[in-house]
């Protein structure tokens, strides 16, 4: 229903060379089409109309495929519940999401899609409340339980795994930054949900279910960490694929019930044998008494409908999209004042326009949430070279005696790279006996490696602790290369079944950019790199006045271990080519 007025209202007032609709199903975006081409003729504007139906919450392969039929086959199962849970980084490729995105590379992208009602009215709830009583019931068994006996209990566990609402929104937004990574994404707004429009935990107006409603609340709650992890998106910075540019995110989220999208005649559809909602016939009833228990689904044949005859349910009403079709007294009930109330579509859509041109609105939701946020501080930045003295003399004071360890790092703020990072810039400093730039500048990759080799030899305590912490040491060259290692290695993580995790090739390399310390001469060569680029950034006061001081700059004349490490981390581009900058 938005989505379609935003479609109407962008064709008007941006003129665009193509629009492409996408929807859940082909008579959903067929219909759009439809209405848009007729209105597209009667008003004279020129615009492509591209449909393109699929679930974008599922991957390219499993598309027109019901969810009972990816819940039975075991393939179609793996293959979706890799796409929620797969530590493979390139999983995001087959996603329908990233695909379209990919294949049409469009400036603005408007989701109108009801994101927190696709993922929570999967209903974690009722599929936990039935994994635990197939697990009662096995449990009272004890010993004689037989395999068949297990099936209901594997299958409601696999229904269970993929109906988790917070690793679906998380892979989702995943997916989303690396599809707009990859394109030439300018704008990217989120017709967002409060799940409740705009009432509280005691909202009357539930999908049918009964009050209070954990479904409803967990909406709410999936249709706010949709707007956390937005936010968090909104922060991120640009990626090489798009030379530095990010996509500019916003999230337009109503408070009131929106509608309507037409008045009129319906052939309602009510829950019916399938478990689903289907368009819904009169049957006949019957009493029963009231007893201990209820049966609160019975066999529809058993019933029969009403005078043998197929008599549709057909109410006259408003149909408010996604919300359903509701009759008369139900659209009164929700819009009286107080209740819900509503808003209409075109105004859900002229505010959408108006963020796309970059107006002001103040209906940005993640700009409001930046606006209130409590930034660093002043008084913070002076208290940090107080604190940071105060530990250097108290390590300086503990390193002197027999048990004293250097503060290096322990892993506890992650990831490894982090530690790795430290670890290396710590070994640089120790083994050159300085803290000048300059003088470790002067030093060749052959030099550094030497004096760390040197230094690691002297101070066999310094390699117990690196190693104890998580963080191998990686030597050798080519094929041959040894690992230096403790009882634990923080990366790669191991397998849930506790068996070996895979090595070789294009793998260890990537744990010995990520995780390892790496003494091989090629990483020293990759720190002489860095410490050329840190020397060179160094603001120059005199000539350039504050304006030498920005981001890329490092803000000390000496080598200080944690301090380069920040520096790398804000400038320097991760795996997916990225920097890391506060963008705010």
């Amino acid at each position: 229903m938005v989505g379609l007025q935003v479609a109407r209202e962008t064709a008007r007032e941006l003129r665009p060379g193509r629009i492409v609709i996408s929807a859940l199903t082909q008579s959903e975006v067929d219909e759009a089409i439809a209405i848009l081409s007729a209105e597209r003729e009667n008003d004279g504007w020129d615009c492509e109309l591209v449909p393109v139906a699929g679930d974008l919450f599922i991957p390219q392969s499993l598309q027109g495929k019901p969810r009972s039929e990816l819940l039975e086959n075991r393939e179609l199962y793996d293959t979706l519940f890799d796409e929620i849970f797969s530590t493979d980084p390139d999983t995001y490729k087959g996603s329908a999401l990233f695909q379209i995105i990919d294949h049409y590379r469009p400036d603005v992208v408007v989701d109108c899609i009801n994101t927190a009602t696709a993922i929570s009215y999967q209903d974690v709830f009722t599929v936990s409340r039935r994994t635990k009583m197939l697990l009662d019931r096995i449990e009272a068994k004890a010993g004689s339980i037989e395999v068949k006996e297990l099936a209901p209990l594997f299958d409601t566990v696999r229904e269970l795994l993929i109906a988790q609402g917070v690793p679906q929104i998380t892979r989702h937004i995943l997916f989303l930054q690396r599809a707009l990574e990859h394109s030439a994404v300018r704008v990217y707004v989120k017709v967002g949900t409060t799940g409740t429009g705009g009432m509280g935990i005691n909202i009357p107006y539930t999908h049918s279910e009964d009050k209070p409603s954990a479904t409803l609340l967990s909406k709410s709650a999936i249709g706010f960490a949709h707007t956390g992890l937005l936010f968090l998106l909104a922060r991120t910075p640009g990626s090489a694929v798009q030379e530095g540019r990010c996509t500019i995110v916003k999230e337009v989220k109503p408070g009131a019930m929106i509608g309507f999208k037409r008045l009129g005649r319906t052939h309602a559809k009510l829950l019916g044998p399938s478990g689903r909602r289907e368009p819904g016939f009169l049957m006949n009833v019957r009493e029963e008494p009231v007893g201990a228990s209820l049966h609160t689904v019975q066999p529809f044949d058993d019933y029969g409908r009403f005078d043998g005859k197929s008599m549709p349910v057909e109410i006259v009403g408003a149909d408010t999209g996604e919300n359903g079709f509701f009759t008369i007294g139900e659209f009164e009930a929700i819009t009286y004042p107080r209740q819900m109330e509503y808003v209409t579509p075109e105004e859900v859509a002229r505010t959408v326009v108006l963020e796309i041109l970059g107006a002001s609105t103040g209906r940005d939701v993640l700009s409001a949430i930046d606006g209130a946020i409590t930034e660093p501080s002043y008084r913070a930045g002076v208290l940090r070279e107080q604190a940071i003295r105060e530990m250097e003399r108290l390590e300086q004071a503990w390193t002197r005696t027999a048990e004293g360890l250097p503060s290096i790092a322990l892993g506890h703020l992650g990831p490894p790279k982090l530690s790795k990072l430290l670890i290396e810039a710590f070994l640089l400093r120790e083994s050159t006996a300085t803290t000048d730039i300059e003088k470790i500048r002067a030093l060749s990759p052959e030099e550094m490696q030497k004096r760390v080799e040197e230094y690691l030899e002297a101070n066999p305590r310094i390699v117990s602790l690196i190693a104890t912490i998580g963080i191998p040491l990686l030597r050798g060259r080519g094929a041959k290369l040894t690992l230096t290692r403790g009882p634990r290695i923080n990366i790669p993580p191991a397998p849930p079944d506790g068996t070996p995790a895979p090595l070789g090739g294009a793998t260890t390399e990537k744990y010995a950019r990520n995780g390892w310390v790496d003494l091989r001469l090629e990483n020293f060569r990759r720190w002489r790199e860095r410490i050329e680029a840190l020397a060179t950034s160094i603001p120059d006061i005199a000539q350039q006045g504050s304006a030498a001081f920005e981001v890329t700059s490092y803000k000390g004349q000496t080598f200080v271990p944690g301090d380069v490490v920040g520096w790398l981390l804000t400038n320097e581009k991760d795996e997916q080519g990225m920097v890391g900058h506060r963008l705010f």
